[in-house]
């Protein structure tokens, strides 16, 4: 496995309606992508939203702890919001590696190609996971992805994990 980087994807990603939509960024998605991805040792970690305030938003939250002070008490939120790279789309993540994509989903298209995240270790080549927020990707709008990750099944009465817990699941299914 040559590499593993993930994407938060704020747009283009599905309303309630089935509509092509953006969503806001967290501050605690971005603090805890960062934080599981050093945790797991995969960077970069894109954040992917066109709209410009949105992207300051979360150039302010790394400079506040890659910049200031902050960063001098806590070396390792330093470390790991600095593998933040803020993008307004998917072309642009694409720009910068040449990745294969694998897309998650609580409930993945039908037809798809399923992979469960073990798959990629033995894969060769640049792996990009990528996550959706809102009601999911809008797959119509993104680049043709390398296939899905099986999606993570639960027990109780809720369907959906947050993107965050998602992510963790995901990571450590991967490397354990």
């Amino acid at each position: 496995m040559n590499s593993i980087a993930v994407a938060l994807v704020h747009a283009p990603v599905l309303n309630k309606a089935g509509e092509s939509s953006a969503t806001s960024v967290s501050s605690i998605d971005v603090h805890d992508f960062a934080r599981t991805c050093g945790f797991y040792d995969v960077s970069p970690v894109y954040i992917v939203h066109p709209a410009e305030g949105m992207q300051q938003f979360v150039k302010d939250i790394q400079g506040h702890w890659t910049t200031s002070k902050r960063g001098d008490l806590n070396q390792g939120r330093r470390d790991v919001l600095s593998q933040i790279k803020v993008v307004s789309t998917m072309d642009e993540v694409l720009q910068d590696a040449d990745y294969q994509l694998w897309y998650t989903s609580a409930e993945p298209p039908q037809q798809s190609k399923l992979v469960a995240p073990q798959v990629l270790r033995e894969k060769a080549g640049n792996h990009l996971l990528v996550f959706g927020t809102g009601h999911g990707l809008d797959v119509k709008n993104m680049p043709d992805e390398n296939g899905w990750l099986y999606s993570i099944e639960g027990i109780g009465k809720v369907r959906h994990l947050s993107v965050r817990a998602a992510l963790a699941i995901y990571l450590d299914r991967l490397f354990r």
